[in-house]
Protein backbone atom coordinates (compact mmCIF):
# COMPACT_ATOMS: atom_id res chain seq x y z
CA UNK A 1 0.00 0.00 0.00
CA UNK A 2 1.28 3.58 -0.76
CA UNK A 3 0.52 6.35 1.26
CA UNK A 4 -0.10 8.80 3.07
CA UNK A 5 -3.73 8.70 2.70
CA UNK A 6 -5.93 11.35 4.32
CA UNK A 7 -9.43 9.95 5.05
CA UNK A 8 -10.34 6.16 4.70
CA UNK A 9 -13.42 4.19 4.12
CA UNK A 10 -13.82 1.20 4.32
CA UNK A 11 -16.85 -0.73 2.71
CA UNK A 12 -18.12 -3.44 3.80
CA UNK A 13 -21.53 -5.29 2.30
CA UNK A 14 -23.79 -7.90 1.61
CA UNK A 15 -23.54 -9.86 -1.75
CA UNK A 16 -27.11 -8.81 -2.30
CA UNK A 17 -26.41 -5.22 -1.84
CA UNK A 18 -27.88 -3.46 -5.40
CA UNK A 19 -29.42 -0.19 -4.03
CA UNK A 20 -26.31 2.53 -5.60
CA UNK A 21 -28.20 5.13 -4.64
CA UNK A 22 -27.95 4.26 -0.78
CA UNK A 23 -24.60 3.91 -1.29
CA UNK A 24 -23.58 7.48 -2.68
CA UNK A 25 -25.70 8.99 -0.59
CA UNK A 26 -23.61 7.40 2.37
CA UNK A 27 -20.39 8.18 0.84
CA UNK A 28 -21.27 11.78 0.70
CA UNK A 29 -22.39 11.36 4.23
CA UNK A 30 -18.70 10.24 4.77
CA UNK A 31 -17.43 13.37 2.70
CA UNK A 32 -19.60 15.65 5.03
CA UNK A 33 -18.14 14.14 8.00
CA UNK A 34 -14.43 14.48 7.08
CA UNK A 35 -15.06 18.11 6.18
CA UNK A 36 -14.54 18.80 1.99
CA UNK A 37 -11.88 20.90 2.46
CA UNK A 38 -10.16 18.34 4.58
CA UNK A 39 -9.98 15.35 2.35
CA UNK A 40 -6.59 15.22 0.66
CA UNK A 41 -6.29 12.09 -0.78
CA UNK A 42 -8.85 9.47 -0.08
CA UNK A 43 -8.24 5.52 -0.02
CA UNK A 44 -11.19 3.14 -0.57
CA UNK A 45 -10.94 -0.24 1.10
CA UNK A 46 -12.71 -3.14 -0.56
CA UNK A 47 -13.28 -6.52 -0.58
CA UNK A 48 -13.17 -6.66 -3.72
CA UNK A 49 -15.97 -9.19 -4.45
CA UNK A 50 -16.43 -8.78 -8.43
CA UNK A 51 -20.26 -8.42 -7.88
CA UNK A 52 -22.76 -6.14 -6.29
CA UNK A 53 -22.13 -4.25 -3.67
CA UNK A 54 -18.20 -4.70 -3.74
CA UNK A 55 -17.42 -3.97 -7.49
CA UNK A 56 -20.21 -0.93 -7.30
CA UNK A 57 -18.73 1.09 -4.86
CA UNK A 58 -14.87 0.34 -6.51
CA UNK A 59 -16.76 1.66 -9.75
CA UNK A 60 -18.60 4.69 -7.92
CA UNK A 61 -14.97 5.68 -5.81
CA UNK A 62 -12.79 5.52 -8.89
CA UNK A 63 -15.56 7.27 -11.44
CA UNK A 64 -14.76 10.35 -8.56
CA UNK A 65 -10.98 9.94 -9.32
CA UNK A 66 -10.11 8.50 -5.88
CA UNK A 67 -7.80 5.52 -5.16
CA UNK A 68 -8.88 1.71 -4.16
CA UNK A 69 -6.74 -0.78 -2.60
CA UNK A 70 -8.27 -4.22 -2.42
CA UNK A 71 -8.46 -7.07 -0.32
CA UNK A 72 -9.62 -9.94 -2.37
CA UNK A 73 -10.62 -13.27 -0.25
CA UNK A 74 -8.71 -16.17 -0.64
CA UNK A 75 -11.02 -18.80 -1.33
CA UNK A 76 -9.00 -21.37 -1.96
CA UNK A 77 -6.71 -21.75 0.90
CA UNK A 78 -9.64 -21.11 3.19
CA UNK A 79 -12.67 -22.04 1.65
CA UNK A 80 -14.87 -21.29 4.88
CA UNK A 81 -13.08 -18.57 6.40
CA UNK A 82 -11.82 -16.82 3.65
CA UNK A 83 -14.30 -14.25 3.56
CA UNK A 84 -13.55 -13.18 7.93
CA UNK A 85 -9.80 -13.48 7.48
CA UNK A 86 -10.17 -10.82 4.65
CA UNK A 87 -12.58 -8.90 6.97
CA UNK A 88 -9.88 -9.04 9.61
CA UNK A 89 -7.11 -7.86 7.17
CA UNK A 90 -8.70 -4.55 6.07
CA UNK A 91 -9.86 -4.13 9.54
CA UNK A 92 -5.73 -4.23 10.37
CA UNK A 93 -4.75 -1.76 7.52
CA UNK A 94 -7.43 0.43 8.61
CA UNK A 95 -6.22 0.74 12.49
CA UNK A 96 -2.99 1.14 11.01
CA UNK A 97 -3.96 3.91 8.58
CA UNK A 98 -5.49 5.68 11.54
CA UNK A 99 -2.13 5.06 13.61
CA UNK A 100 -0.17 7.09 10.46
CA UNK A 101 -2.69 10.03 11.26
CA UNK A 102 -5.62 9.39 8.43
CA UNK A 103 -9.19 9.76 9.41
CA UNK A 104 -11.24 6.96 8.93
CA UNK A 105 -14.54 4.93 8.91
CA UNK A 106 -16.49 2.22 8.07
CA UNK A 107 -19.92 1.97 5.64
CA UNK A 108 -21.68 -1.19 6.01
CA UNK A 109 -24.26 -1.90 3.95
CA UNK A 110 -26.54 -4.58 5.98
CA UNK A 111 -29.49 -6.36 4.09
CA UNK A 112 -30.44 -9.84 5.22
CA UNK A 113 -28.27 -13.14 4.83
CA UNK A 114 -29.50 -14.96 1.59
CA UNK A 115 -28.14 -18.37 3.20
CA UNK A 116 -30.28 -18.99 6.45
CA UNK A 117 -34.20 -19.41 6.80
CA UNK A 118 -35.67 -15.91 7.86
CA UNK A 119 -38.26 -17.81 9.68
CA UNK A 120 -36.14 -19.74 12.18
CA UNK A 121 -35.52 -16.58 14.57
CA UNK A 122 -32.40 -18.07 15.11
CA UNK A 123 -29.56 -15.36 15.84
CA UNK A 124 -30.29 -11.99 15.75
CA UNK A 125 -26.97 -10.73 14.38
CA UNK A 126 -27.58 -6.77 14.71
CA UNK A 127 -28.02 -5.75 18.50
CA UNK A 128 -31.63 -3.64 18.65
CA UNK A 129 -32.57 -4.29 14.95
CA UNK A 130 -34.62 -7.20 13.63
CA UNK A 131 -33.69 -10.30 11.32
CA UNK A 132 -30.47 -11.87 10.48
CA UNK A 133 -28.37 -10.33 8.50
CA UNK A 134 -25.09 -11.20 6.20
CA UNK A 135 -22.21 -13.00 8.36
CA UNK A 136 -19.34 -10.94 6.48
CA UNK A 137 -20.91 -7.78 6.62
CA UNK A 138 -21.66 -8.02 10.45
CA UNK A 139 -18.58 -9.77 11.22
CA UNK A 140 -16.51 -6.87 9.44
CA UNK A 141 -18.87 -4.42 11.30
CA UNK A 142 -17.92 -5.83 14.64
CA UNK A 143 -14.05 -6.24 13.89
CA UNK A 144 -14.34 -2.67 12.49
CA UNK A 145 -16.64 -1.44 16.19
CA UNK A 146 -13.77 -3.55 18.25
CA UNK A 147 -11.05 -1.48 17.15
CA UNK A 148 -12.83 1.10 17.87
CA UNK A 149 -13.54 2.54 14.57
CA UNK A 150 -16.49 4.46 13.90
CA UNK A 151 -19.33 2.54 11.72
CA UNK A 152 -22.16 4.14 9.51
CA UNK A 153 -24.82 1.09 9.30
CA UNK A 154 -26.99 1.43 6.36
CA UNK A 155 -29.83 -0.93 6.30
CA UNK A 156 -31.13 -1.65 2.81
CA UNK A 157 -34.00 0.64 1.97
CA UNK A 158 -36.08 -2.30 0.85
CA UNK A 159 -36.56 -3.26 4.30
CA UNK A 160 -38.93 -1.89 6.71
CA UNK A 161 -37.71 0.61 9.27
CA UNK A 162 -36.52 -0.53 12.70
Amino acid sequence: MSGPYSHVLLVTASRTWNDEGAMKAAFNEAWRAWGPSAVARPVLLSGHCPKEADAMAERLWRAAGFEVIEFPADWSAEPKAAGFTRNQRMVDALVAMRAGGAQVRVAAFLDLCSKCDQRTGRQQLMPGTPGHFSHGTVHARSRALAASIEVEDIIHPRLPPF
